[in-house]
């Protein structure tokens, strides 16, 4: 359908995000790279976190070619005193902050017994602590404007088991249930909280796995659609939650899997 076709069709119109002012942690590379991308190519300007400035030059320049505009803001999410100013950063260059989405994830894989307290601070820094902190610094700015969409991103090990993650499991269960919390608290102010939990997805997170010959089959044979998922297999659902179409979620878990929890 022709952009004319967007701008006149009333159930499009909700997911079109322009005029919207999107922040995305993680942006750097992987899932965070690819849901800011998303963002941007329904219509959204986005201010890009990560750690490394040079890191979140490609994704910069993939939202540049869409004809977006693109803000990088090197930050690191679990040094908390930085986030209420990357925050008025992105608000001081763009006049207001409309979506969030808190895509910023660390890993260690260890079994349980090898686990030492320096690998549940880093885990925990930046999967909970700094996606708690940037979320309480934006939503401070969409309670002011009255209207906002937060999207976390949880995974499969929010909803169950999987050996020698325990510290991101963890993370990830947390992340859910300070999903719902922050949903309850903020619904009536018009800010929405929904989470996604992708399946396996071939990133530099799992790039390991993936390279395992025994691993990788047992993922896709697990998986009933049969394979691993892509970036682009994302894209619809942070678009959605991200858009007005859905005004009337909040608290949500959405998986993205493949059917594996289904099956």
């Amino acid at each position: 359908m022709s952009a004319q076709g967007v701008e006149t069709n009333p159930i499009l119109k909700k997911f079109d995000l322009s005029g919207k002012v999107a922040l995305v942690t993680g942006a750097s590379r992987g899932i965070g790279s690819g849901l800011a991308t998303a963002l941007a190519g329904a219509g959204a300007d986005v201010a890009l976190v990560a750690r490394g400035e040079d890191a979140l030059a490609a994704t910069a320049a993939r939202i540049r070619e869409l004809g977006r505009r693109a803000l990088v803001v090197p930050t690191d999410v679990s040094k908390v005193d930085s986030l209420p100013g990357m925050v008025d950063q992105i608000v001081q260059e763009y006049g207001h902050l409309d979506i969030l989405v808190n895509a910023a994830g660390v890993q260690r894989r260890k079994p349980i017994l090898e686990v030492t307290e320096e690998d549940w601070d880093f885990v925990n820094s930046v999967n909970l602590k700094g996606l708690y902190f940037v979320s309480q610094a934006a939503a401070r700015q969409m309670l002011k404007q009255g209207k906002g969409k937060i999207v976390n991103i949880c995974s499969l090990t929010t909803s169950m088991g999987i050996a020698n993650v325990s510290i991101y499991s963890a993370t990830k269960g947390a992340v859910l249930s300070l999903t719902r919390t922050q949903s309850k608290e903020w619904a009536r102010q018009g800010i929405t909280v929904n989470a996604i939990g992708p399946g396996y997805f071939n990133t530099e997170m799992t790039q390991r796995l993936y390279n395992d010959p025994a691993m990788n089959q047992w993922i896709v044979d697990r998986t009933p659609m049969g394979r691993w998922g892509e970036i682009d297999d994302l894209l619809g659902a942070v678009v959605f939650l991200s858009s007005d179409a859905s005004d009337f979620i909040t608290g949500v878990l959405l998986n993205v899997d493949g059917g594996w929890l289904s099956a």
